[in-house]
């Protein structure tokens, strides 16, 4: 996703790998940043994103219009941060006609991520943006999780189950003692990054070794001869 890789082309930059397409000045970066909360009030689309503040520095992203892209601005000074404009092509206007949620046009801004915080605090929302952001419930139930059991001691995972419930059942009828965790579908570092419960900031975040041993960050339970000792 657009999103995922925009963190990454922040990192390299601060480590002064990115290659840019436009370096902004400091004053046209200070101007972008003091103006954003106030731009995404409104719905924006992408020539609005060209049109205000020119090229980007970086475009993440395919040209089509049914694809997400990410247009970042930033400075040469690997120091600052990349201003992210996240963009999508569906838009949820609704027509007198008919009262059908229509696809506009041109791509539309759904949110800015400019913001120096933790990365689900980092982002500003246009309307249609808060309108597609997901309540915390709605992305409880998206999620596609299992339970898998690992043994104390052991080498390899010995059970997967599909609820909690079928974990605990299945650990108490083999009174098995070691952790039920639950992992989401797809890769974990992945989907932590995606969901905002891990942001890469170091070098190594995001290396082969690092995704390799990256937990879950999930719920887990540990269980004594089947039998939670919690």
């Amino acid at each position: 996703m657009t999103t995922t890789a925009s963190v990454y082309a922040e990192i390299a930059h601060h480590l002064g790998w990115l290659k840019l397409d436009r370096a902004l000045s400091e004053a046209e970066f200070e101007q972008l940043s003091g103006d954003t909360d106030g731009w995404v009030t409104q719905d924006r689309t992408l020539p609005e994103v060209i049109e205000t503040f020119g090229p980007p520095s970086l475009w993440i992203g395919g040209t089509s219009r049914f694809h997400p892209k990410t247009l970042a601005y930033t400075t040469a000074d690997s120091g600052n941060d990349l201003i992210c404009f996240h963009l999508w092509n569906a838009f949820a206007n609704t027509t007198a006609e008919t009262g059908a949620r229509g696809v506009h046009p041109e791509p539309v801004v759904l949110a800015v991520r400019h913001r120096p915080e933790n990365f689900p605090g980092s982002f500003s929302f246009t309307p249609e943006g808060l309108h597609r952001k997901p309540t915390a419930d709605q992305r409880s139930q998206l999620r596609s999780t299992v339970w898998i059991f690992h043994g104390d001691r052991a080498r390899h995972a010995s059970g997967v189950l599909d609820t909690l419930g079928a974990g605990l059942a299945w650990a108490a009828e083999h009174h098995v003692t070691g952790i039920l965790t639950e992992y989401p579908h797809g890769g974990a570092y992945d989907v932590a990054v995606n969901e905002g419960r891990f942001t890469p900031s170091k070098a190594h975040h995001g290396t082969a070794d690092h995704i390799a041993a990256f937990g879950p960050g999930l719920r887990h339970i540990h269980l004594v001869g089947g039998r939670s000792d919690q």
